[in-house]
């Protein structure tokens, strides 16, 4: 009986798992997503302007080894830019308010370590505009001591 129980219990996960992966992305998760993208991209392409203008003032960061930087060493770090072959995907959006979201999201680096993260973007709207307010990176814990 406990067997047919923990059987029914992991088909009815899976099929959990299942519905919510199938749902539609609404117009204000897909806004969100494809802002992150932008400004990753930017990150990647090295455009300076463009991510110091997306990020809030008082943007605060977790780094994966749990130091915290601000907003002037993001900007700073820009010229360094991301590897052409980093990689993100499994992107969700946790809408908050209709004025902020956190945006979710895996992100693989090659050559860095951790190489393999899972982030945390919160975003809000200042004055109208949506800014990056809050950044942790979370190493995924069975890669954390994979060689580079």
């Amino acid at each position: 009986m406990r067997i047919i129980s923990l059987l029914c219990a992991a088909i009815l996960s899976a099929g959990l798992a299942l519905a919510q992966a199938s749902k539609p992305v609404s117009a204000f998760e897909e806004q969100l997503i494809d802002l992150q993208k932008q400004f990753l991209q930017a990150v990647q392409s090295k455009n300076s302007a463009a991510v110091e203008g997306a990020i809030a003032d008082d943007f605060m960061g977790v780094e994966t080894n749990g130091d915290l930087y601000d907003r002037s060493e993001i900007v700073e770090s820009v010229h360094e830019g991301l590897p052409k072959d980093t990689r993100t995907y499994d992107f969700y959006v946790v809408k908050l308010n209709d004025d902020s979201a956190v945006v979710t999201y895996n992100l693989i680096v090659p050559g860095e370590h951790p190489r393999y993260r899972h982030m945390a973007d919160t975003w809000a709207k200042v004055a109208g505009r949506w800014k990056l307010k809050f950044r942790q990176f979370t190493p995924n814990l069975w890669t954390v001591n994979d060689p580079n």
